[in-house]
């Protein structure tokens, strides 16, 4: 069973020769450059010849193009903060037109997953990482995103519009070059983050936007919900009922809602299990290996990607990556021990 085959058969809920698992994190300063970022990331498949490839492309990608100074602060995550910010006024907004995907920061991710494809094509499935609009809003205006939502709604929806198109545009982009799917990332769906009224009106319409203009296109699509502080509620329940998804994943080890019961109510596959910021960090590697295991057995294998809630930090031991990979490997999903 090829890894192409493992995920189709996974998403639709069934059970494939093994388990499969996916890993992902940021490659910081090489990833600015198209070549650097295709690089690190066949660089670490090749290591790991995990199941499916997140392409991760710098965490303020969407943004250096509108005029933000984008720079790798040194943090754990590898992601990218900005220096300086385009907004810093809601007068501010009006300098954001549309852009040519092609061209710019975005050109350069479009090319990093050609160069990645000319790998991966015949290898192992892999699926782009697109900021949902109001992601990119938020990382446009120094994380003020809700104060401009509630403060000026009509200035931000027409805001939203644009960068959705735009979104649009560059997942299009992305699989003409080459990825298998979408993996769309949302930083407003759990209730710290943002109200009821704010989410109805500012975040899930313009997910729905992207999640249809892309699912004809891709051959799978994958949502991000990200929950930032431990036991954090998660508004699952609208986005996972929403049509066009095939797997949903998120913190799922330190939010408040775990593999089991995210799988239970989506009734989709979900990617999980591993403790990316807990003992897969800064534990033994028996104890990241032994984590998973109890995870998977909690949740069980039919539908479940093994992954993480979120990105490997740059620190993570490879001990314990390598770990936790043989350790799903060994797996047999036949086996009447793990019969669900």
């Amino acid at each position: 069973m090829s890894k192409f085959e493992l995920i189709k058969e996974t998403f639709l809920r069934n059970l494939g020769e093994q388990v499969p698992i996916s890993l992902w994190k940021h490659h910081p300063e090489l990833d600015r450059t198209p070549e650097g970022l295709a690089q690190e990331e066949i660089k670490f498949h090749q290591t790991y010849d995990h199941d499916l490839m997140k392409i991760s492309f710098h965490g303020r990608y969407p943004v250096v193009d509108w005029g933000c100074d984008v720079v790798y602060d040194g943090a754990v995550s590898g992601s990218t903060t900005c220096e300086s910010c385009v907004i810093s006024d809601y007068t501010d907004w009006e300098t954001i037109e549309p852009l040519d995907v092609n061209a710019g920061e975005f050109g350069k991710q479009i090319q990093s997953v050609r160069l990645i494809h000319e790998y991966a094509q015949d290898k192992v499935p892999t699926m782009a990482t697109v900021f949902d609009p109001p992601m990119v809003v938020d990382k446009l205006c120094d994380r003020k995103s809700v104060n401009y939502f509630e403060e000026h709604p009509e200035i931000m929806k027409g805001v939203l519009e644009l960068i959705t198109r735009v979104m649009i545009e560059f997942g299009k982009a992305t699989l003409d070059a080459g990825a298998d799917g979408i993996f769309l990332a949302s930083q407003h769906s759990t209730f710290s983050a943002v109200s009821d009224d704010i989410y109805k009106e500012f975040i899930y319409p313009y997910d729905l936007k992207i999640i249809s203009a892309l699912r004809g296109k891709a051959k799978f699509m994958v949502v991000h919900l990200h929950a930032k502080e431990e036991n954090e509620r998660i508004r699952f329940d609208q986005i996972a009922r929403t049509p066009g998804m095939d797997a949903i994943n998120w913190e799922d080890q330190s939010a408040d809602l775990s593999l089991r019961d995210g799988k239970k109510r989506s009734r989709k596959a979900v990617l999980g299990g591993i403790d990316h910021n807990g003992v897969f960090r800064d534990g033994t590697p028996e104890d990241a290996s032994e984590q998973v295991i109890e995870a998977l057995h909690a949740a069980g294998l039919k539908g479940t990607v093994v992954a993480p809630g979120c990105v490997i930090t740059v620190d993570t031991p490879t001990e314990n990556i390598h770990s936790v990979v043989n350790a799903v490997r060994a797996i047999n999903p036949w086996s009447k021990k793990w019969e669900e």
